[in-house]
């Protein structure tokens, strides 16, 4: 998918996925080396839309993903090395704070289906922050890679808030 030009400014790019839901680039030449980086994640992210959720789908394919290697992929395009999974994923960069959230960031998640689990092994998902309370991420069969409101989500509700743990800053700066 191609980004198109927004008419209200010529430092901004707008992408969408054949659907409302869309992203929006900042292309100024001034923009802080951490959101160009995240902006870039992004927005080949969002060319996978609708790829297939395969648990345990092989790493570094882009014909299929899970969560965490649709992660992997995306941010070791960028020269991000992160984990295996979710969970190795979750120990690496800095912790932060849910109102300090920016684009980027990942985002870790417990799973209902697991309600006993702790410390660690509570992270059973991990999407990325796309900022304005989205979420770029891919988790089951028949849904493939999908954006999600974090808060009143259309399909899950308010699942992604009762269920959010922590988030991990891996894009310095």
């Amino acid at each position: 998918m191609k980004g198109t030009r927004n008419p209200a400014s010529d430092r901004t790019k707008t992408y969408g996925a054949n659907d409302p839901k869309s992203f929006k680039i900042n292309e100024a030449a001034d923009a802080p080396q951490w959101e160009k980086t995240a902006d870039a994640i992004i927005a080949e992210g969002i060319r996978y839309f609708g790829t297939p959720y395969v648990f345990g789908a092989e790493r570094f394919n882009d014909k299929a993903f899970d969560c965490s290697s649709y992660v992997q992929y995306l941010y070791g395009n960028q020269g991000i090395q992160l984990g295996y999974n979710s969970r190795e994923q979750a120990v690496q960069g800095e912790e932060i704070p849910f109102i300090n959230l920016r684009k980027g960031d990942l985002m870790f998640f417990s799973d209902e289906d697991f309600p006993n689990e702790t410390g660690l092994n509570k992270v059973r998902h991990v999407g990325i922050y796309m900022g304005e309370g989205k979420i770029l991420h891919t988790y089951e069969e028949g849904t493939g890679v999908i954006i999600s409101n974090i808060h009143k989500d259309e399909k899950e509700g308010e699942y992604w808030y009762q269920n959010y743990l922590f988030a991990k800053r891996v894009i310095s700066g």
